[in-house]
């Protein structure tokens, strides 16, 4: 399963490189897919303790809901067939990274799951 955080982190890191070269604002862009690519990174590290899982599950969702609010934000604004338009690439790195994101969030889910203690 390990291969699988390491190629979407792969994705994200794409897609942040792909916006290196944004006029207005490369380093918001950077910095936003850069975030969920460390985080799908260290969803590969075998052992984690309750609160770090906690932590990074919190900021996984987030960062999902991020990805998801952006594009959602776009979206009436988009005409039929906006995947095809070049102007639109922020719009789709957003939609492609919230769903890779997701997986994440999964993991972090999984994990914090197992870790949970009968009271």
């Amino acid at each position: 399963m390990q291969y699988v955080y390491v190629a979407l982190a792969l994705v994200l890191v794409g897609l942040s490189l792909l916006h290196l070269g944004d006029e207005e604002r490369p380093l918001v862009w950077v910095s936003l897919y850069g975030a969920g690519a460390i985080l799908a990174g260290a969803a590969c590290k075998p052992t984690l303790n309750r609160w770090t899982l906690r932590v990074l599950a919190t900021a996984a969702t987030a960062t999902m809901f991020l990805y998801f609010a952006g594009f959602f934000f776009s979206a009436p604004y988009l005409g039929e067939a906006w995947y095809m338009n070049s102007r639109n690439v922020d719009t789709l790195a957003l939609l492609v990274a919230g769903f890779c994101m997701m997986p994440v969030v999964a993991a972090y889910s999984c994990r914090m799951k197992a870790h949970h203690s009968p009271a």
